[in-house]
């Protein structure tokens, strides 16, 4: 009976720690803490990857990130500010190759 307990809080730890890690590109409320797919971006500021090494956003601004080939997708930073982010970690998979950094301001429209 005991070994029977020992096994389930070992699964039950398990589970808990897969479910952590699988998790950790999240806040608690669920969401990427890079911000999120653009619904629309019409008004976006557009972004060549392919020419330049890094770009400086607002928080809340929305970037319509061109890469290699015509590739294009929006990204809309409302995630954590202050901070800078690899485009890989967010980037439809395959959009860019090379190393590309996302430094994202502060927005004082978004303080208390």
């Amino acid at each position: 009976m005991k070994t029977l307990q020992v096994a389930l809080t070992a699964i039950t730890l398990a589970s808990a720690l897969l479910t952590s890690a699988a998790s950790a590109e999240t806040l608690r409320s669920g969401e990427s803490p890079y911000g999120q797919v653009a619904v629309e971006a019409k008004n976006a500021r557009v972004v060549d990857v392919m020419s330049t090494k890094s770009v400086s956003v607002t928080y809340g601004e929305t970037i319509l990130f061109q890469g290699a080939g015509g590739k294009t997708f929006a990204w809309t930073f409302n995630g954590l500010d202050g901070r800078s982010w690899n485009l890989k970690q967010f980037a439809p998979s395959g959009f860019v190759a090379k190393d590309y950094r996302v430094y994202v301001a502060r927005n004082q429209l978004y303080r208390r």
